[in-house]
């Protein structure tokens, strides 16, 4: 059966890593101002504590239970790991600068994934099957848009809007489904086995796992894949997804 639909994952596939450090610091910086305002005696080894904590209870969550909490639900574990006081205002100010830190230190398109997405484009439809963090689908667009590869794309998956992440069928279904293609008919590009691709597999779809981004943070893939294809730039996916077309 011919391939129509081609989903990709956005991190570490379309965009690599880069920043992620200093996004990081900026974030940590508007939980330090914010929280000492709220209370004094706060130290800088219960924020480590709280911000340790926030990411173990994320991870958690991704991996059981095949959710990702929301910017707002990971700050306000956050707010209560530390016993604040439920101020909305404050809340709403560390939300929106974990979610926008992104948007003043952007990660990189990977290098010539405009090139293969315009090629890609003429002859399949294009579809986004991302699991968020901090910065939730609606920012990670602003940043396609910027990067000028969003057009490129007809439907979206972000887990912080379908409410599950990878490998849960529904986050493949939702773009599957809105654009009327059985999973034999679609190939998805991803980055992490246990995720991208054996959730992509599983649901009888082709797939391709990248292994191009040298600014990856995640623990190391299993050395053998369930992939059709493993890439290490985007002129071998062009190269690949051609091959498993024909």
């Amino acid at each position: 059966m011919s391939l129509k639909v081609i989903t990709i994952d956005y991190w570490n596939t379309l965009f690599d890593s880069s920043n992620g450090i200093e996004r990081n610091k900026l974030r940590n910086e508007a939980i330090k101002s914010t929280l000492i305002q709220l209370n004094p005696n706060i130290t800088e080894n219960d924020i480590k504590d709280a911000i340790y904590a926030a990411w173990g209870h994320f991870n958690k969550i991704w991996t059981e239970q095949m959710q990702t909490p929301t910017p707002r639900q990971s700050v306000e574990f956050f707010w209560d790991y530390l016993k604040l006081p439920k101020n909305e205002e404050a809340i709403d100010f560390v939300v929106n600068s974990f979610s926008t830190a992104i948007l003043d230190l952007p990660p990189n398109l990977m290098q010539d994934a405009s090139y293969v997405l315009e090629q890609l484009s003429k002859d399949y439809k294009l579809a986004i099957i991302s699991d968020t963090g901090f910065s939730p689908g609606s920012v990670l667009k602003i940043l396609m848009e910027r990067a000028g590869i969003l057009d490129y794309f007809t439907a979206f998956s972000f887990s912080d809007e379908t409410n599950v992440a990878k490998p849960h069928p529904q986050a493949y279904l939702k773009v599957l489904n809105e654009l009327n293609v059985r999973p034999e008919e679609a190939l998805h590009i991803g980055d992490i086995e246990q995720t991208d691709i054996l959730g992509a597999k599983k649901l009888g779809m082709k797939a391709i796992r990248f292994s191009g981004d040298p600014s990856f943070l995640s623990k190391p893939n299993a050395p053998k894949t369930a992939a059709d294809a493993e890439c290490f730039t985007w002129n071998e996916v062009l190269i690949a997804i051609r091959r498993l077309s024909e």
